[in-house]
């Protein structure tokens, strides 16, 4: 079933997110780098906090076990560390299909500022949502 275009613009209410310092250092060996520094792509999970991509699913009406994650960019403008509390604006920017509607794609724009105002980055996901077509009767 085809989500409905006039989700375009839907928005999560915004929340607050406090960088867990044990998060930050077990993040590492989760994603398998065994270095110090920048985790590039740490903003995911501060992102995802609360099941925020979970909900907006949910209120797209979107299948969970149709669900796979595409793609992710990352975009960063100042650091944050263990302690800091962070505010996450996210919001449906795009929807799209390809092969004739099989294959829809929701573009999901995340803004994660410093409770102070100060952008932290910008993330931008998509996901991917697995229309099969109907086996036809034998």
């Amino acid at each position: 079933m085809a989500i409905d275009r006039q989700f375009i613009g839907f928005r999560l209410a915004p929340f607050t997110v406090t960088v867990d310092g044990a998060k930050l250092r077990q993040f590492p060996a989760a994603i398998g780098v065994h270095r110090t520094g920048p985790l590039p792509t740490y903003l995911k999970v501060i992102e995802g906090e609360g099941n925020s991509s979970r909900k907006i699913l949910a209120a797209l009406g979107v299948e969970l076990s149709h669900v796979l994650h595409a793609e992710q960019d990352f975009e960063y403008h100042a650091e944050f560390h263990s302690g800091d509390a962070l505010t996450v604006e996210r919001m449906v920017s795009d929807i799209y299909e390809r092969k004739g509607g099989q294959l829809e794609f929701i573009v999901v724009d995340s803004v994660i500022r410093h409770v102070g105002g100060e952008l932290v980055g910008r993330t931008q996901q998509v996901i991917l949502v697995r229309h099969p077509r109907p086996v036809a009767a034998a």
